[in-house]
């Protein structure tokens, strides 16, 4: 690790990327207000990613990452149960562990998105500007996805 001298007395530290073949560190813990704090939003991201698995409208992924970010950090306990979830626990592990995505997974992610809003837009019949910009909107999430890495 590199040190730098400032003009103010303090040594800035040069943190260089982990080389590819050590193993990640665990997550640093949060203690007081903070941890009270990031449990909460372990609890609401979790909540969230829930509500997303059932409503087309929400996105589930983003929100699970984000609660087990928050519970990594702030109770081991309910990382864990997040981790061991037969649903979600799989994709979590797999973007923990190699940051990627299955290709299965992938696959039905895009074939989700693209059922669902077609199945909007049929239902409800918007305005044509309203069209373009659901479908938009839809395909930039399918590319997003298309392009995360993927789990061999």
């Amino acid at each position: 690790m590199a040190t730098i001298k400032t003009t103010t007395k303090r040594r800035l530290r040069i943190h260089a990327a982990a080389p590819l073949s050590t193993p990640p560190r665990p997550p640093e813990k949060v203690h007081g207000l903070r941890r009270v704090i990031f449990v909460a939003s372990a609890v609401l991201f979790l909540t969230l990613g829930v509500l997303g698995a059932i409503l087309p409208v929400l996105p589930c992924t983003p929100f699970l990452l984000l609660a087990s970010y928050f519970a990594a950090r702030s109770s081991p306990w309910l990382n864990e149960r997040i981790l061991r979830n037969r649903l979600v626990g799989p994709i979590l592990r797999d973007w923990n562990e190699h940051r990627g995505v299955r290709r299965h997974v992938k696959i039905k992610a895009m074939l989700l998105v693209g059922i669902c809003v077609t199945a909007t837009l049929a239902i409800t019949q918007p305005q044509p500007l309203v069209m373009v910009m659901i479908a938009g909107v839809s395909t930039i999430g399918i590319v997003v996805v298309a392009k995360l890495p993927e789990v061999k």
